[in-house]
């Protein structure tokens, strides 16, 4: 027993240890932990000292021969030099360590993490054991070789975050103070700690599957994939949150994270369309709904779906009516029913609707893209005129209203119906006598008396 003691004192990553795990008899002398730990300390890109861990907890699973006696490999493993072992070696741990949480193997890993080059890793290793195993006898080492890793490594900004993260352990049970921890990270350690922060992620879903909050858990996963700009990541974390949590308050916030990642990163149209229709069929009356009608019948257009961006444009118009979305509707409707479906009625009847609902300069100029349609697209002459009584009747004081009259009476000295020419002249003498267009009606009705 005594040279079992001397041994431990030697053994873990800067020499191998036997494991207190079951009474046993020794099968290394101290004379061979000594020169493991001569061989440990070659190693390259080793910290000069790392505590070694203390002997692991008393293991929650497994039998206890067969839990110590792998315990025992993995220490006398870790005194060998070579990092392709090494690396295969912390792989075993981490398995190990998931099998029987203890804070002895999470303080190995940690410490291998750091021996191979990844302190970052380490760090988030570190962390995790102190809030996972804040009474481990492990403990004391652990915060030492977090310290030592911070001085050495970390740069000034990172240290402020880092050191408040360790410090600011809960009380409540494991899971509980793990589940702080992951609240904390993004803040505290952030994009620089982006891989072993999705690591403790992971971890802690797979641990605790059925935990209440698992769902802010991978919202904050899939949030920092996107914030890293790993779109595909980000794309399938936001649908397995969907799938996983349905009844979630952050699946309307993940839908459209989703729908946007497919539009504009990932470029899948089709898929972000489907995305967007399923927000405002299930999602109606929310922020996300109305996000998706003001993305929705762009990407149908982007499509050649012009059927589906006019119906989405009728969608807005009758659930957003008092909204500037709904005018921005009413316009594009328009456009898309004049310029690529060569629906021309339906164009300027959406048109004459704008003019119902918006009595100002917005419904004038509605009126006059009208008649532009009816005189370019239709060659409809009396459809035209139509549009230009329809300003002066409802919008006499507009100072397109004169224009509007001019214009009609041009319409008729080109049709030769000189009679209707000359009564719309002389009406921009008679109502709008200071206007400019009063001068331009005096000169036409000049020349029609000279015909």
């Amino acid at each position: 027993m005594e040279k079992l003691v001397k041994l431990t004192l030697v053994c873990a990553l800067s020499a191998a240890c036997c494991s207190p795990l079951a009474a046993q008899e020794e099968t290394l002398s101290a004379e061979d932990g000594l020169a493991a730990a001569q061989t440990a300390a070659d190693l390259p890109g080793a910290p000069e000292e790392v505590p070694a861990p203390p002997a692991p907890e008393q293991p929650q699973a497994g039998p206890v021969d067969v839990v110590s006696a792998e315990w025992k490999f993995f220490l006398e493993t870790a005194a060998e030099k070579d990092e392709d072992v090494l690396e295969q070696l912390l792989e075993g741990i981490s398995d190990w360590v998931a099998r029987n949480p203890d804070g002895a193997g999470q303080y190995l890993k940690a410490s291998l993490r750091y021996r191979l080059g990844d302190y970052k890793g380490a760090l988030m290793d570190l962390v995790h054991h102190f809030y996972e195993y804040p009474e481990s006898a492990s403990s004391e080492d652990a915060k030492k070789l977090f310290q030592e890793i911070l001085d050495k490594k970390a740069d000034k900004k990172m240290k402020p975050g880092l050191t408040a993260l360790a410090a600011g352990v809960p009380a409540g049970d494991a899971a509980e103070r793990l589940y702080v921890m992951l609240e904390k990270l993004p803040g505290s350690a952030g994009a620089p700690f982006y891989e072993p922060i999705m690591a403790q992620y992971r971890d802690y879903l797979n641990r605790f599957p059925g935990r209440p909050g698992n769902d802010k858990v991978a919202m904050a996963a899939a949030d920092m994939h996107l914030n890293m700009k790993e779109y595909l990541a980000a794309r399938l974390a936001y649908e397995k949150l969907i799938a996983m949590y349905p009844a979630s308050p952050l699946v309307a916030r993940a839908k459209l994270f989703l729908a946007v990642i497919l539009a504009d990163n990932l470029k899948e149209y089709d898929k972000a369309i489907k995305v967007f229709k399923d927000i405002t069929v299930t999602l109606p009356g929310t922020d996300q709904a109305v996000a998706a009608y003001a993305r929705l019948p762009e990407l149908a257009e982007k499509r050649k779906k012009y059927q589906l961006a006019v119906d989405v444009y009728e969608e807005i118009i009758k659930l957003y009516p008092d909204k500037a979305e709904a005018y921005n509707a009413y316009v594009s409707e328009a456009r898309v029913l004049r310029e690529e479906l060569d629906k021309f009625p339906e164009a300027v009847a959406v048109l004459n609707r704008l003019a119902d609902k918006y009595k100002d300069a917005s419904g004038v100029e509605a009126l006059l893209l009208a008649a532009e349609i009816y005189r370019k697209d239709m060659k409809d002459t009396a459809g035209e005129v139509k549009m230009y009584d329809r300003i002066v009747a409802e919008f006499k004081t507009d100072p397109e209203a004169p224009k509007a009259l001019m214009s009609a009476g041009e319409v008729y000295e080109k049709a030769k119906d000189f009679e209707k020419a000359r009564n719309y002249y002389e009406t921009v003498k008679t109502s709008y006598p200071e206007d400019a267009q009063a001068k331009k009606a005096q000169k036409r009705l000049d020349g029609l008396l000279a015909r």
